[in-house]
């Protein structure tokens, strides 16, 4: 929903990374932004919080696949996957965020919504984002209108709604590592006030990764690690065939496999293996080939596929009861199943490693009741949530295919009597958690959460008679009651299983905005702002204490911040300065991550004061030419940390994914040709080096700084056969920037993606 109100039209196929979504069409003046980020629909530039959004031709102008590719690009916003379970992403705003995005028993700090429903997990984030109309990143606490655990921000996906109007339009492209991607898109006539839209998007990608080994197994391919298959559905329908009524469902699928990578060690040297090696600069030095063969290194066992599959019930029904207030419902029910597949990748030298095959099912649902209404000087929403989230998480683990084939030993299935590797072939060791078996079996444990939730919340914009309506005063107020549970059982083998136990949790506390915002004139305002916003306390899933659970951790922001359009709105600077106290943080500790990876001690303890500056600055140089600088700073200081064991901690404990400096660079220009329009594209983003695990006994893993070039030429608005055609060729990471990103765990290991180029059609009728 863009307008152009009194303002001509500029287009701008990029800007990401500034967050500032614009149209196609160049001309000579900005086009004006509007957002719903206060539940409302609004300019940005009236909108006084940090927020970046961008639209449709955006996401097709950069190529960008799924959220990650957003995360990439995001100067504000850390996507970093998880290893092995690259189907799973970890969210960070400001330098806050969970590490481990996988764990049910552990909220995330920033909110996901799918058109107004929120979404308890990450999961599923690496799904088709063709559908999309707009993406909202909201950046700070928003615990009034968007409630628990979004005390880092909130991301609004807003999908694209049924036009009425018979249309269709189909995206095909192909590139290097055998990559193809489809997306159709069909929207159907209406009919006595029933409107539908039809999208189908698959797509596939050979992997980059190269693992082979001494140990491979005849007759398969170790080349296809980051190998990813998608596909993924939506139906939207609307109805507004009665006065005053609108209604809107909507249903998605989306399917993931992704081939992980291998665990190797990447983390600091000294110390031993489990064979009692020490632990030298050699492991590091092994992943200086992932990108070729490893020369006989140990890691060419089979690691079976990453696979998620993810569902979504939407249904918002709108009713104005006058031309001041609306009454709005939103339900929404979300469920997913995740199956990952983990390997130590013989990380410990001659031991045999360890394998692990985690199960996860999720499902939620939520309930919204909105009123929104406005009088002379009054804008104002209020609202009651109820949330109520099951979730199952099993954890399976072997000894792997090394030991069993070295000592001549193997697994049995007890259904089949068949052995589940015989050394012959690369099948997974009994993958099926039903059967059992021995002797390599280690034990299976598995834990279990429920939590509800409820919410009661309003917040209103007031404009006073003074200061010649200059200043606007907001204040929000919202309740939350927040019911937890989790289990933690097991097989009773308890070789290497964890111990059973259960926690209870109760929350209720209030959080509040407060924002003065003034107009200095129509182009420039100021604001300055207060909030505060919380995460839900919770169980270390892999801890030693499954009884003992941690607290929530609360977050108090104040920000200041200023939105203008200078130069007969040719330009547009926009800028935040923030603090952010954090009390009762929450923090990981990992006691042991190269004998015991799997330990991972989650616990309150002390403070963290976190403070930045963010700029955002769009200019049209000329009636073609567009450029566009984001930057982001962040810095941080913690007072009173003690471990678990009893140790200050307060000198070395670190965020991860927090990069003190990062910033984007954006070029567009367009140039007018007699059979269409031809589109430059090219944006470069770079950050800091930044810690992927810091708290643990055996020193701090650091990813090296690294900058991503991206370029896209199109030839568009090519009239042909009575059709719109679209004409593209990209590539990304064009430098290919190599860069090893560490992750939970000292074996954890993540990669960039290489430089990847290709060649993309559109047509449209």
């Amino acid at each position: 929903m863009f307008h152009n109100c009194t303002r001509k039209t500029l287009s701008f196929t990029a800007m990401l990374a500034s967050g500032l979504a614009v149209s196609t069409a160049m001309a000579q003046q900005l086009e004006e932004v509007i957002v719903t980020a206060q539940k409302r629909a609004e300019s940005l530039q009236d909108t006084p919080i940090a927020i970046s959004a961008y639209n449709s031709e955006n996401i097709e102008a950069m190529g960008l696949i799924d959220a990650k590719d957003i995360g990439a690009a995001s100067p504000y916003l850390q996507m970093p996957a998880y290893p092995n379970a690259t189907n799973n992403l970890a969210l960070f705003i400001r330098g806050i965020g969970n590490a481990d995005s996988i764990v049910l028993t552990k909220d995330p700090t920033v909110g996901l919504y799918y058109d107004g429903v929120y979404a308890a997990r990450s999961t599923g984030l690496l799904s088709d984002l063709s559908e999309l109309e707009r993406v909202e990143i909201l950046r700070g606490p928003q615990g009034t209108l968007y409630g628990r655990n979004t005390m880092a921000g909130a991301i609004n996906f807003i999908n694209a709604k049924p036009t009425g109007e018979l249309g269709f339009k189909q995206t095909l492209s192909a590139g290097n590592y055998d990559s193809w991607r489809s997306v159709s898109h069909l929207n159907l006539p209406d009919v006595s006030g029933f409107k539908a839209k039809l999208t189908a998007a698959f797509s596939d990608r050979d992997g980059w990764v190269q693992n082979e080994g001494s140990n491979e197994v005849p007759g398969y391919d170790y080349t296809d690690y980051y190998k990813k298959e998608t596909q993924g559905y939506r139906a939207a329908l609307r109805f507004d065939g009665v006065d005053k009524l609108l209604v809107d469902y909507s249903y998605d699928y989306s399917d993931v496999t992704s081939s992980p990578p291998y665990f190797q060690y990447s983390g600091p040297t000294g110390g031993f293996t489990a064979a009692g090696l020490p632990i030298t600069d050699s492991f590091q030095n092994r992943l200086k080939n992932t990108r070729s063969p490893t020369g006989g290194a140990q890691t060419a066992y089979y690691l079976p596929d990453s696979k998620t599959e993810v569902n979504g019930h939407n249904l918002t029904v709108s009713y104005e009861l006058n031309d001041n207030l609306t009454l709005k419902s939103i339900t929404g029910y979300r469920d997913f199943d995740d199956d990952i597949s983990q390997n130590f990748a013989q990380a410990f030298g001659d031991a045999g490693s360890l394998e692990v095959y985690t199960k996860t099912q999720q499902d939620q649902w939520s309930q919204e009741l909105q009123l929104l209404g406005s009088a002379e000087r009054l804008q104002y929403v209020g609202g009651l949530y109820y949330f109520n989230e099951n979730g199952d998480q099993k954890e399976r683990q072997y000894l792997d295919r090394a030991a069993v084939e070295e000592m001549g030993v193997y697994a049995f299935d007890f259904v089949t009597m068949m052995p589940c590797s015989d050394g012959t072939r690369p099948g997974p060791i009994c993958t099926d958690f039903v059967n059992l078996t021995l002797p390599n079996y280690l034990g299976e444990y598995k834990v279990s959460t429920d939590v509800e939730s409820w919410a009661a919340y309003g917040q209103g914009t007031f404009t006073p008679n003074i200061l010649d309506d200059k200043l606007d005063l907001t204040l929000g107020l919202r309740y939350t009651d927040d019911q937890r549970e989790a289990s933690r059982t097991n097989d009773g083998w308890y070789a290497n299983s964890f111990a059973p136990g259960r926690t209870d949790s109760s929350k209720d506390r209030f959080d509040y905005t407060a924002i003065a915002d003034y107009n200095w004139t129509d182009e420039v305002s100021t604001y300055a702002k207060v909030s505060t916003g919380f995460r839900s306390g919770g169980s270390s899933r892999n801890g030693v204490d499954f009884n003992k659970p941690f607290d929530s951790e609360d977050l108090t922001s104040g920000e200041i911040g200023w939105k203008s359009e200078l130069l007969d709105q040719r330009v547009r600077f926009n800028g935040a300065a923030y603090y952010m106290r954090i009390n009762d943080i929450i923090l990981d500790y990992l006691p042991d991550p190269v004998l015991n990876p799997q330990l991972v001690e989650s616990f309150n303890s002390g403070d963290a004061d976190v403070y930045g500056l963010e700029i955002d600055l769009q200019a049209a140089i000329t009636d073609q030419f567009l450029v566009g600088l984001s930057y982001a700073y962040l810095d941080y200081d913690f007072s009173n940390v003690d471990f678990p064991d009893g140790t200050d901690h307060t000198d070395t404990t670190e965020l991860v994914w927090a990069p003190k400096n990062a910033y984007a660079i954006t070029a567009d220009y367009e140039l007018p040709i007699s059979i269409g329009q031809v589109r430059f594209h090219l944006d470069y983003s770079w950050q800091d080096d930044q810690f992927a695990l810091a708290n643990t006994e055996f020193g701090k893993v650091e990813v090296a700084d690294y900058g991503l070039l991206n370029a896209r030429i199109s030839l568009a608005d090519v009239a042909m056969g009575g059709h719109n055609w679209q004409f593209a060729v990209w590539g990304k990471n064009i430098t290919d920037e190599d860069s090893v990103n560490y992750r939970i765990g000292a074996t954890a290991t993540t990669y960039l993606a290489p430089a990847m180029w290709g060649g993309e059609v559109i047509f449209e009728f």
